[in-house]
């Protein structure tokens, strides 16, 4: 694929979630979350949409700029914005590393429930041992080399 078509392909097809959250301050909740379709001109479903407000635990604050949120908050909506086009898969930078150990442990939740609901792989960057043991497979890589295949978990 030449680079246009490469930036389309991820576009619609990998969902993102940064460590760094990486929203857009000058938009909404709603905004940030739906801005991957933008991108692509097209409008949300809207059915989704309100699901994954629900899911996400944001509908109260869908009007709410990024500086109005908690770290949890704009990690979740970092996870919607990663969840709004149904990817196939999604690949998670250490989402948890800037929240503390409450929001952590709803991350890792939200993005487990989310992942068997919309029928997703999640490829999670983690330094965690404790993320990391409630993935259904661990590969451990070292100076930059798979040292460790990992278990899978049936």
């Amino acid at each position: 694929m030449n680079d246009d078509n490469l930036t389309i392909f991820r576009r619609r097809n990998i969902g993102f979630i940064f460590q760094n959250f990486n929203l857009i301050p000058e938009l909404n909740v709603e905004q940030n979350i739906i801005f991957p379709l933008l991108i692509d001109y097209e409008k949300p479903n809207e059915k989704y949409l309100e699901e994954l407000l629900d899911i996400l635990n944001l509908k109260e604050r869908r009007y709410y700029l990024p500086s109005q949120l908690s770290g949890g908050q704009q990690q979740r909506v970092a996870i919607g914005r990663g969840l709004i086009t149904r990817p196939a898969l999604i690949l998670a930078d250490e989402p948890t590393g800037n929240l503390d150990s409450k929001n952590t442990n709803e991350v890792i939740t939200l993005l487990k429930e989310a992942a068997k609901l919309y029928e997703q792989t999640i490829l999670m960057i983690t330094h965690s041992s404790s993320i990391a043991q409630s993935a259904d497979r661990i590969l451990y890589v070292s100076d930059g080399k798979l040292k460790d295949f990992g278990r899978h978990v049936e």
